[in-house]
């Protein structure tokens, strides 16, 4: 008695054994197949596929826009440091008026006090 898993290899192995294909049947076949252009040529210009051009444009316009936004970053900072300096100098100035109008007053209140030991003195010499 033949065991039915002798029998399936035994079929399996025929089935599998290297056949030649029947005559003609590489050109009934290519007849089938549409007279297309594979998608990789189709969209292919300058000997580069579409979406390479896509990736090269996309970073090009990145590059583009990187510059732009470093320029408005760097004169916002000038900007910013151009208030700071107008803000110091004010600060400066309305210090140093401050500072004058004291030592004026100073000098005033000096020159006040020297004329009246002055006329003290005067004073003092005319009895």
């Amino acid at each position: 008695m033949v065991e039915p898993l002798d029998e399936f290899e035994r079929e399996l192995r025929e089935q599998l054994l290297a056949r030649s294909a029947p005559q003609g049947f590489t050109d009934r076949l290519m007849a089938r197949v549409p007279r297309q252009q594979s998608p990789r040529t189709r969209w292919t210009e300058f000997g580069l596929p579409m979406w390479r051009w896509a990736v090269a444009a996309l970073l090009v316009a990145a590059m583009v826009m990187g510059g732009f936004e470093r320029d408005r970053q760097q004169r916002l900072a000038g900007q910013r440091a151009k208030q700071q300096v107008l803000l110091a100098l004010r600060i400066t100035g309305s210090t140093l008026r401050e500072v004058q109008q004291k030592v004026n007053t100073g000098s005033e209140q000096q020159k006040l006090s020297q004329k009246g030991a002055g006329k003290t003195i005067l004073e003092k010499d005319d009895q």
